[in-house]
C-alpha cells in the first residue's frame, strides 16, 4: 500500500501544481514570439450552434457583429440545432445580410449543427463561439493578428466567469479558469497550447474537418490543426464572458458529459502524446489532458491506501484525518447550498464534485455510452 499512496500523491502533485510549474518554467527560456498580421484583409466566419437559446440567441449575434472588425470581413452562421423555443425567430429577427440562420428540426447534437454550418462557412477563418456567450470587445482583432503567420492552423481565447454573476461554485470555477489558462498561456509561448475552449476559438477553414459524433467538439476540431502540423495560439485578449450554474445537480451532468465526449476526443488523436512525434506538444498533450483526466484514480489511490496506512505511522494518521475533513466538507457543500458561502467549502465542493463528473464520464466512455445530443445548462 505504501507505494501507492506515495504514486498517486505524485501524480496529483504533477497533474494539479507540478505540470504548470513545468510549463511555464520552459515557456520563459523560449524565444519570444510576436504574432504576424495577414498582409491582407481576411474573411472571418463566426459559427454559432444553438439549441433553445431564445435567452442569448439575439444578444449574442448583435454582439458579435458589434465586434471591431478593421477592414476583415465577418459573416455570421447560426444552426438551430433542433430548438423548441423562439431560437431561430429571434435570430432571423437580426436584419443584417451578413446573418444566415439554418433551422434543424431534430435535436440531433452540436457536432452535427456545427458539420451543416460548415459547409456554409466562406470565410479564410472559423470563429466558432457558444451561442451562451459574449465575446468582450476587440477579440476578433486579437484573434485576427495571429493569421499572417502560415505556421499558425488556430487561435483558442480566453473564458471568463464574471463574480457579479455567480455564486460560490462559479467563483471556484473562475479560479479554476484563470489557472489553466496560465497554463495554456505558458504552452502556447512554449510553442503551442494543447487545445481550445469552446466559447471561442478559430481555425483556418481549410484545416476544418467534419466532427466524429459524441466528440468533444472543441478539443477534437482544434487539434485537427495540431494533427495537419500547425500551431495553435493562446490569445488572453480574445475573451467571452460567461455565468456559471450554481445548480450542482446540472452541472454534474454537464461535466460527465463533457468529460467522456472529451476523452472520447482525446483517443482519436491518442498517438499525438508520442513526443518522438509531435516534441513539446505530446508532452502537454500527455500532462494537461490525460493524466488530469485521470485523477480521479489517483485519489481514489491515494484515499484507500491511506486509510490502510493510517495506523502505521502518525503522518499516514495525518493525512489521512486531512483527507476525510477535506471531502467531508465539500460533500457537506455539495447537499447544503447555504454552507457553499463559506470559500474553502465551496472550493472543497468544486474539486470534489469535479472529479466525480471526471470518474463517471471515464466510465460512461468504458460501458459504450455516447453522449450526443446536448442541452445547455440553465440557472
Amino acid at each position: 500500500m505504501t507505494w501507492i499512496f506515495w504514486l498517486s500523491a505524485g501524480a496529483l502533485v504533477y497533474s494539479i501544481i507540478g505540470y504548470g510549474v513545468l510549463v511555464t518554467a520552459l515557456s520563459r527560456l523560449a524565444p519570444r514570439r510576436e504574432p504576424v498580421p495577414p498582409e491582407a484583409p481576411m474573411t472571418f466566419s463566426f459559427l454559432i450552434a444553438a439549441h433553445n437559446e431564445e435567452a442569448h440567441i439575439e444578444a449574442k449575434i448583435r454582439n458579435t457583429l458589434a465586434q471591431d472588425a478593421g477592414d476583415h470581413a465577418v459573416e455570421v452562421i447560426v444552426v438551430s440545432d433542433g430548438s423548441t423555443d423562439r431560437t431561430v425567430a429571434l435570430a432571423r429577427g437580426v436584419a443584417d445580410p451578413r446573418v444566415t440562420v439554418f433551422e434543424v428540426s431534430r435535436h440531433q447534437g452540436k457536432a452535427d449543427a456545427i458539420n451543416l454550418g460548415l459547409q456554409s462557412c466562406r470565410g479564410d477563418v472559423v470563429v466558432f463561439t457558444d451561442a451562451n456567450s459574449l465575446l468582450e470587445p476587440g477579440s476578433l482583432l486579437a484573434i485576427a493578428r495571429h493569421f499572417g503567420d502560415p505556421r499558425v492552423g488556430g487561435v483558442c481565447g480566453r473564458i471568463t466567469v464574471p463574480s457579479a454573476r455567480t455564486g460560490p461554485t462559479g467563483r471556484a470555477e473562475g479560479l479554476y479558469w484563470r489557472y489553466d489558462q496560465a497554463i495554456k498561456a505558458a504552452e502556447s509561448r512554449l510553442g503551442g497550447t494543447v487545445s481550445a475552449q469552446g466559447s471561442i476559438y478559430a481555425i483556418r477553414r481549410d484545416l476544418t474537418r467534419p466532427l466524429i459524433m459524441g466528440c468533444a467538439d472543441d478539443f477534437l476540431m482544434s487539434v485537427n490543426a495540431v494533427a495537419a502540423g500547425r500551431r495553435l495560439v493562446f490569445e488572453p485578449r480574445a475573451a467571452t464572458s460567461e455565468a456559471v450554474s450554481e445548480k450542482v445537480g446540472r452541472e454534474m451532468g454537464r461535466r460527465t458529459r463533457s468529460t467522456e465526449r472529451g476523452w472520447r476526443a482525446l483517443m482519436v488523436h491518442r498517438a499525438l502524446m508520442n513526443p518522438l512525434r509531435t516534441g513539446w506538444y505530446g508532452w502537454q498533450l500527455f500532462s494537461h489532458k490525460l493524466v488530469r483526466r485521470l485523477n480521479p484514480l489517483f485519489l481514489i489511490g491515494l484515499f484507500v491506501s491511506n486509510l490502510a496506512l493510517m495506523g502505521q505511522h502518525w503522518f499516514y494518521a495525518l493525512t489521512a484525518g486531512a483527507q476525510v475533513t477535506f471531502y467531508a466538507a465539500g460533500l457537506l457543500a455539495m447537499t447544503v447550498p447555504a454552507i457553499r458561502g463559506f470559500r474553502p467549502a465551496a472550493l472543497a465542493a468544486f474539486f470534489l464534485f469535479t472529479h466525480l463528473a471526471m470518474l463517471r464520464g471515464i466510465l460512461r466512455y468504458y460501458s459504450g455510452k455516447k453522449s450526443v445530443s446536448w442541452r445547455p445548462v440553465r440557472e
